[in-house]
Parts: C-alpha cells; structure tokens; sequence
C-alpha cells in the first residue's frame, strides 16, 4: 500500500468481548471502504471499493493462479491483476453524487445476439496503468494489507498486556 493515495474508512474496533460478542458486533459493522478517484475521457470519476467477505475474496483469488516467472503474483499465490479485475465488480461501485452505484455487467447468455453490455470492461479499457495501479492498491490493501495490520496489532496489544500483567 502506498500511503496518502486514499483515505481507507471504517473497521472493527476491539475491545473485552466475548467470541460470541465478536460475532454478532460484526454483522452490524459497516466494511471499511476505500474511494479512489480515476480519469475517464479527461474527467474525474469517483469510485468506491468495500472489503470483501473473506470467503468471497479467497474463491475469487483462487480463480487467478499465479503465473510462473511473475515475481508478484509468486509472492501472493494468485494473479494480482486478473484477480482485481475479477474482485472490482463484486465490491466497486460508481459514486453518484456520494451515493453508490453499481456497473451494468449484463450475463453472458450462450447463443445470445443481443449486445452485451459490461461497463467493468469498458472502465480497464478507458483508464490509465496509474489509475488501474490505484484501483490495485485500494481492493488489495482493503481484502490483505488492512486484515494483516489488524492481526498485527491486535498480537501486539496481547502482547503488551501479557507483559503489564
């Protein structure tokens, strides 16, 4: 993650609960999100991505095998870039005056002659490698980056109260 990019929103904030507790506060906790603005035809459009479940994001790395010879995708096990393709329609949204909006990706109806719309599609053909990089870093560090510091932080705070124990 490169930091000052964008401006991640929400988590979970910790505390002495129980599991029992731990699992029901999470279901009405809203994701942490991130907003990412990207040019498209020399205009600013804003969009936001949500961290996925961590069921859905693992099916979908695991949808992306990591190319040989690719010291990226070698070091996280999955294609980083087919896999953010695969992730942005199942947590990216278009803002529209703040609001969030979801790209038409019309099914894919085998021996269909109706024009197939996927505007997911037409966004990776209309922006730039930086914008695509941005969009990279934003779902990356929300489903791998964010979870990792929490874990890391949470092991240091037991640490720290073992110690002051």
């Amino acid at each position: 993650m490169r930091p000052g990019r964008f401006f991640f929103h929400g988590g979970v904030n910790g505390g002495a609960m129980t599991f029992e507790d731990d699992l029901a506060a999470v279901q009405s906790v809203e994701r942490p999100w991130a907003d990412v603005p990207v040019m498209i035809n020399n205009h600013l459009h804003m969009f936001r991505f949500v961290q996925m479940d961590g069921a859905e994001w693992a099916a979908e790395a695991d949808k992306h095998p990591a190319r040989p010879g690719v010291g990226i995708d070698e070091r996280y096990g999955y294609n980083l870039r087919s896999l953010i393709k695969g992730a942005a329609p199942l947590c990216g949204f278009r803002l529209v005056d703040g609001v969030p909006v979801a790209l038409r990706v019309d099914p894919i109806v085998k021996g269909s002659k109706a024009a197939r719309v996927d505007e997911w599609a037409s966004v990776w053909k209309a922006i730039s490698g930086h914008d695509f990089q941005r969009v990279t870093d934003a779902i990356w560090s929300l489903n791998e980056y964010l979870p990792q510091k929490a874990v890391e932080a949470a092991k240091k705070a037991l640490d720290d109260s073992v110690k002051n124990s």
